[in-house]
């Protein structure tokens, strides 16, 4: 009796792995120096696949990572956020990647001196509030806005006020003839010259009375009723 063979499908084949690599890298800023505690977040198609900190060398490896299409992103206070694309082929070789970030300017200062201020400064806002017809007030924003290369530039829109050149290298304030008496955080500068006390990047407040008229009780000098008052608030108070 013949023997009956059956045929049998071969076994199948064991799936293939797939393929992971190792991505190093290094943050550096404009200038070359590394970034610490930088995040990088590793995507694919909009999924987080990794997320890891840069050393205190700005270094960072990732590893498994799969072929394919894939996004570092990086961020760290201080510095604007970058994205950067990297491709893997199926070659299994690591991949070093350099990335630099710019740096973002600080803004924060003129926020913290309007939105809460402190100091010396609260009299200035005071000041402003219950004398505004009587003076001219002009806060943090306003010096900026107007961007004067000497304190002086401040006053060459207000009526009545002579500007001319010093011998001293500034500008000498003068109304109707007479030197207006100045005064720094409260305490007065007998003869003084603004631009002689003062830089523009200082100011927080400037308040400028024409006359007596209006001017706190505390600051009045009866010798002194014509020439007008310049009261400046610092911004390091």
């Amino acid at each position: 009796m013949a023997r009956r063979v059956v045929a049998q499908d071969p076994a199948p084949a064991p799936s293939a792995r797939t393929a992971a690599f190792r991505v190093t890298g290094i943050v550096k800023d404009s200038a070359g120096a590394p970034v610490p505690e930088a995040e990088v977040t590793l995507t694919a198609e909009g999924a987080v696949l990794q997320h890891v900190v840069t050393d205190a060398a700005g270094r960072f490896a990732l590893h498994d990572v799969p072929a394919g299409r894939l996004a570092l992103g990086v961020h760290r206070l201080g510095y604007q956020a970058r994205t950067v694309s990297v491709v893997r082929g199926a070659a299994d070789q690591p991949m070093f990647v350099e990335i630099v970030l710019t740096s973002l300017p600080a803004q924060l200062e003129e926020v913290l001196v309007n939105a809460a201020p402190s100091g010396r400064l609260r009299e200035f806002y005071d000041h402003r509030q219950q004398r505004q017809s009587f003076g001219r007030f002009l806060e943090l924003a306003d010096i900026r806005r107007i961007a004067p290369r000497s304190p002086s530039d401040l006053f060459r829109t207000v009526p009545g006020i002579t500007i001319r050149a010093a011998t001293t290298g500034g500008n000498t304030i003068r109304i109707r003839g007479c030197q207006p008496t100045v005064w720094v955080d409260g305490q007065r500068i007998p003869g003084a010259e603004l631009d002689d006390v003062i830089q523009p990047n200082d100011i927080g407040g400037i308040e400028f009375y024409p006359s007596s008229s209006g001017v706190p009780p505390q600051y009045l000098d009866p010798s002194n009723r014509l020439c007008g008052l310049i009261l400046v608030w610092t911004r390091s108070q």
